[in-house]
């Protein structure tokens, strides 16, 4: 296209920078200008073009091989040490370091240094400059002339250290600034764009790998603390084979290596029908006292082996004593079951303070440690069973020794109410006898239990009395409630929870009552009963056995 003589108007692409021919087709400026002969073409490169497209590709090289060595470190340490030392090799500036947000303080709190003095990197506190103050609201880079800056605190530190300025880079995850990453200079330097956008490039990588670091070592330190925690539960409940201890000890041990408030341990009774109260630890008595739980879902759920995490306890729908659990300061709950043999036995339950979201990593924990607390149980109940088995025997024993012996009968009387005391692990036991009109109950002998409560009046009327009279153990869980009782607030003052009610047979008759009460509340096991029963009729043996040698003197 011509504009005149000797002007033409070549058209050419702004974009591809392709020439236009009179033939409608487009070619490069270079084919374009040699099919008119004016002259051949090679390609080449200005020096502004080459020092830019060389210091890209050195950035881009820089870049990757930082990302690659911090992408490599699992370890927040080595992170940071990576992204100080590589940012002044790359950038070619005197030192490096890195000041992460302290959340809490929201103060800039020191997390790694390169190419600084020990002198200058404990000088003091840093104050927020106007660099720092740029960094955190979000401003890409800021440079500060610290040596211009009078008022600055630490100028004349800055410049013993050779420090000249002082280049601040936001260290942002996603939206939100962790921290700042700043490069120390000896001499004034003009950065290109193209740099500052790479130091902005590395300090946002650098962020991520600095959040990736400190998730895994949280993690890492989480399942170490696990672990420890285990071994220690382990290693305190492997050490012993008394039940009660073994249950104590997994109640006071867990609050502690968990940070939690308090523990219970529910155990099913032989039935498998009721849950009872096993051990606790760190709950007051009010509230360990406010009723059974059995029928709470987050109790069911963990009875068909589903652990039940609660959130936010003193609303939630699931637990039935939600008042209770605020006047107590609870907050979070996890219900586990305690397993053993495939079967549940029990549950065990976490409580916190502070509101807490239970991982699945807590849940798995704690159900794995619930699981090793069955097998404890199951271990020591095992060993419990032939010990009292062995101590059945020897006051069974003692008291058909009793028969042959010159014991007195007030003798044989405190002998038996202080054994059945001791070889069922109770608080308290009376024995009552029938007199000559079998119409009284006479109290003749008794352990544990205050005059006061002896003295309350005549015992006859009591239900749970007339059906041992019929010749039928009766055995009372919750002794202050239960109808069969007539002096319960007597028994509630006493702090007396349950009884077994055990009838006294010599060749089938009844001739008195047998009395174990406990001061916490209890099942009776079948054992229990069967031992009580055999020592109640051993016992009238000799009771007989006396009375005939004291009526021959």
């Amino acid at each position: 296209m011509y504009r005149g003589e000797g002007e033409r108007l070549i058209p050419i692409c702004g974009w591809c920078k392709k020439i236009r021919t009179e033939q409608e087709t487009w070619d490069q400026i270079e084919v374009y200008f040699a099919k008119r002969g004016l002259g051949e073409f090679t390609h080449s490169i200005c020096p502004e073009c080459s020092e830019r497209i060389f210091s890209k590709r050195i950035y881009l090289e820089s870049y990757q091989n930082i990302c690659r060595a911090i992408s490599k470190s699992l370890s927040l340490e080595d992170v940071l040490n990576l992204i100080v030392t590589n940012v002044v090799k790359v950038m070619n500036v005197k030192a490096s370091s890195v000041r992460l947000l302290n959340t809490e303080t929201n103060r800039l709190e020191l997390a790694a240094h390169y190419g600084l003095s020990g002198r200058y990197v404990n000088k003091g506190p840093v104050k927020y400059d106007q660099s720092i103050d740029d960094a955190l609201s979000g401003k890409p880079v800021s440079i500060y002339d610290i040596t211009a800056d009078e008022s600055s605190e630490y100028r004349q530190e800055a410049i013993d250290e050779g420090i000249r300025s002082i280049l601040s880079v936001p260290m942002r995850f996603g939206s939100e600034v962790i921290g700042v990453l700043r490069m120390y200079i000896s001499e004034p330097v003009e950065y290109s764009g193209d740099e500052l956008k790479f130091v902005t490039a590395i300090a946002e990588q650098a962020s991520i790998a600095i959040v990736n670091a400190k998730v895994f070592e949280k993690t890492v330190s989480k399942e170490k603390e696990y672990l420890r925690i285990f071994q220690t539960v382990t290693k305190a409940i492997s050490s012993s084979l008394q039940l009660k201890e073994v249950l104590d000890l997994i109640v006071r041990t867990l609050p502690d290596a968990m940070r939690l408030k308090a523990a219970t341990i529910r155990l099913l009774d032989e039935a498998g029908e009721r849950l009872e109260l096993v051990a606790a630890h760190g709950l007051s008595e009010r509230y360990l006292s406010r009723g059974p739980v059995d029928m709470e879902e987050n109790i069911r759920e963990a009875l068909h082996e589903k652990p039940a995490a609660i959130f936010d306890v003193p609303t939630d729908p699931r637990v039935n004593y939600r008042k209770e659990a605020e006047l107590e300061g609870i907050k979070s709950m996890l219900t586990l079951p305690i397993i053993a043999r495939s079967k549940v036995t029990g549950i065990l339950r976490l409580l916190t303070a502070e509101p807490r979201h239970f991982s699945r990593q807590d849940i798995d924990f704690a159900a794995a440690l619930a699981e090793q607390c069955g097998t404890a149980i199951e271990n020591a109940r095992m060993y419990e069973r032939q010990y009292r088995e062995a101590r059945y025997l020897s006051v069974l024993s003692s008291i058909a020794n009793a028969v042959s012996s010159t014991l007195s009968l007030r003798e044989i009387m405190e002998m038996v109410v202080g054994k059945i005391t001791l070889a069922l692990n109770s608080e308290a036991a009376t024995l009552r006898l029938l007199d000559p009109s079998r119409k009284r109950l006479d109290l003749v002998a008794a352990q544990g239990l205050s005059e006061k409560y002896l003295n309350k009046g005549p015992v006859d009327a009591d239900k749970s009395v007339a059906e041992a009279l019929d010749g039928r153990p009766v055995a009372i869980y919750d002794v202050p409630n239960d109808p069969r009782i007539v002096y319960r607030d007597e028994a509630r003052e006493e702090g007396i929870c349950s009884m077994l009610v055990i009838p006294m047979l010599l060749r089938g008759s009844v001739i008195g009552v047998l009395r174990i009460l406990t001061k916490k509340y209890r099942a009776f096991s079948n054992d229990e009963i069967e031992f009580a029963t055999a020592l109640a009729e051993q016992a009238a043996i000799a009771i007989e056995y006396a009375m005939a040698l004291d009526s021959r003197k």
